[in-house]
């Protein structure tokens, strides 16, 4: 599980900027996290629920702490 630090944060429908936003996050909601992956120096991270499970990715490098 992850939470946001940052006011907001983009729901991605794929691991890397590129990929269409599908909505937001916001700050001090928590996450679960289904799987990571690294794009270039960034970590992602899949949402266990989003807009489009499955294909539902946000950045968590600088974005986001592990909470249990």
């Amino acid at each position: 599980k992850v939470k946001i630090t940052t006011s907001s944060l983009n729901i991605r429908k794929g691991a890397g900027i590129g990929y269409a936003k599908l909505g937001t996050v916001k700050k001090n909601e928590v996450y679960t996290i289904v799987r990571e992956t690294k794009v270039g120096n960034a970590t992602w991270g899949r949402l266990k629920k989003g807009p489009i499970v499955g294909s539902s990715w946000i950045c968590l490098t600088g974005y986001t702490k592990k909470v249990k």
